[in-house]
């Protein structure tokens, strides 16, 4: 399977609706087409615009699938695979600000950040199996493009300004527009280094319960090798500046796993120290006795017992399998042993007291008292 998760998104949508960049609207003629059309969304987001101005936003009639594959950009493949994409097009950036793109949007009820490979796919997929609830899984617009746009490649902060929390509000809200009768409910679950952004994400959406979820690290770096990441993909471009905190050029000459304990090491610093209200949750917690407590308590939703009973289904497939062919393995133990005791023990040094903090802190929902 491709890792589309870890490219740019507007790379990844153009490769799957190659016609899509043909034909850009002015704002008044998208507004038309996205009211007219129940299933029109954003798909990702192209920082440059033609011009060299302040990018692009990538929209296209996803019809009303529910959103089920473990990724936002698995669900554009397969249906564009299907041929089962409609109406494609581009607007300019500024589109984000016009508050007519919303049409009949339903707001969040949680936000989901992660350290990665943390049982967050796990948890978002559980949240899908409801016909109620608009998942957005790590949504293409939302992963790079839109952070991309803001901070003019990573050359400047992603300032909380009136303008940027509109543009990301709207962005958020044209995604997880009402496209079927039965759908009362959305949640947000975002790319793991949107993490860093997360104190912005809080300012967007104040009223918005949050929850961050966490593993060992050495098991996240161990299956990040195995597979790849968004992450991966940024060391020696700019944006790997601004996941170490870096110079972005010496992140070219890093290895990879001392370069992965910086990454994470800052996402369990920021997500201790994240205002408003985001509840902490060790992958070790994650089971189906704990799930229903984790979303009453750490999203404040409660679905009902037949409706937890539905979710709770997503336990016994392995998360990124969606076809539910594939059970479950736990593969913890494994992970730690395919690491060598030197790479351990440096990941150990960046993330340990940070993993053990978390662990405590009055945020988590299953806190160690010992």
């Amino acid at each position: 399977m491709k890792a589309l998760y870890a490219l740019p998104d507007h790379e990844v949508v153009n490769s799957l609706i190659p016609d899509i960049g043909k034909t850009c609207l002015s704002n008044d003629e998208a507004v038309a087409r996205i009211r007219a059309t129940p299933g029109m969304v954003p798909v990702a987001i192209d920082p440059q615009s033609e011009s060299g101005g302040t990018g692009r936003v990538l929209w296209a009639d996803l019809g009303d699938h529910p959103f089920r594959e473990w990724q936002f950009m698995y669900t554009v493949q397969s249906l564009a695979q299907g041929g089962l994409i409609g109406e494609a097009f581009t607007t300019d950036f500024s589109i984000l600000h016009d508050d007519r793109i919303l049409a009949d949007p339903i707001a969040p009820s949680g936000l989901l950040f992660h350290i990665s490979r943390c049982g967050s796919t796990l948890t978002a997929k559980a949240l899908a199996r409801s016909p109620r609830h608009v998942v957005i899984n790590q949504g293409g617009p939302l992963q790079r493009g839109f952070w991309a746009t803001i901070t003019r490649d990573f050359t400047q902060e992603a300032e909380p300004s009136a303008e940027n929390l509109h543009a990301f509000r709207n962005l958020v809200l044209a995604m997880t527009r009402r496209r079927r009768p039965e759908q009362t409910h959305a949640f947000i679950k975002f790319i793991s280094w949107n993490t860093l952004y997360m104190d912005f994400v809080m300012q967007a959406f104040p009223q918005v319960p949050a929850m961050f979820l966490y593993r060992n690290p050495v098991e996240v770096i161990a299956s990040v090798l195995r597979e790849t990441s968004a992450v991966l993909w940024a060391k020696g471009r700019r944006q790997a500046g601004f996941l170490t905190g870096l110079d972005w050029q010496s992140t070219a000459a890093m290895d990879d796993v001392s370069y992965l304990s910086r990454c994470f090491a800052r996402y369990l610093e920021l997500a201790e120290q994240a205002p408003g209200d985001v509840t902490h949750v060790n992958y070790t917690n994650i089971n189906p006795d704990n799930f229903p407590a984790m979303i009453r308590q750490g999203l404040r939703f409660d679905a009902g017992e037949e409706e937890f009973a539905l979710m709770l289904e997503q336990f016994r497939f392995h998360s990124k399998d969606d076809s539910d062919k594939q059970q479950f393995r736990a593969d913890s133990e494994e992970k730690r042993e395919s690491m060598a005791d030197a790479d351990k023990q440096l990941i150990q040094r960046e993330c340990a007291e940070l993993i053990d903090r978390l662990d405590r802190s009055p945020a988590n929902l299953f806190a160690r008292s010992e």
